[in-house]
């Protein structure tokens, strides 16, 4: 797998690893990160939480949602613990400017 690291707001280094869109990713406790290759090297579409619990689908609606604004690549970094997924995930929307900020689009009728 191809390393990246990302700096948040924080500068904090934040390390990743790229993921096959095929690849069981969505499975696992961490943060993804959906980006798309431009001249400067990746643009972030969306930074998301990854619960590591098999039937969560929001990762997967929410690489849905970043590939329709040109998110090509997945990078993963794990963390089981739940407070620091979300202060790394707090810490890149704020230093990145990521295109697509929020919470996952889910299909209609389904609860977040």
């Amino acid at each position: 797998m191809k390393k990246m690291s990302f700096h948040g707001l924080s500068g904090k280094r934040h390390d990743f690893e790229m993921a096959g869109v095929n690849t069981p990713w969505a499975r696992m406790s961490g943060v993804a990160v959906f980006a798309a290759p431009d001249a400067y090297g990746w643009r972030v579409i969306r930074v998301v939480e990854l619960t590591g619990r098999d039937h969560d689908v929001r990762p997967l609606w929410a690489l849905h949602e970043a590939e329709r604004y040109g998110a090509s690549a997945v990078f993963v970094a794990s963390e089981p613990d739940r407070h620091l997924r979300q202060g790394m995930i707090s810490d890149l929307e704020a230093g990145l400017s990521p295109v697509v900020v929020g919470a996952p689009a889910v299909p209609m009728g389904m609860a977040a």
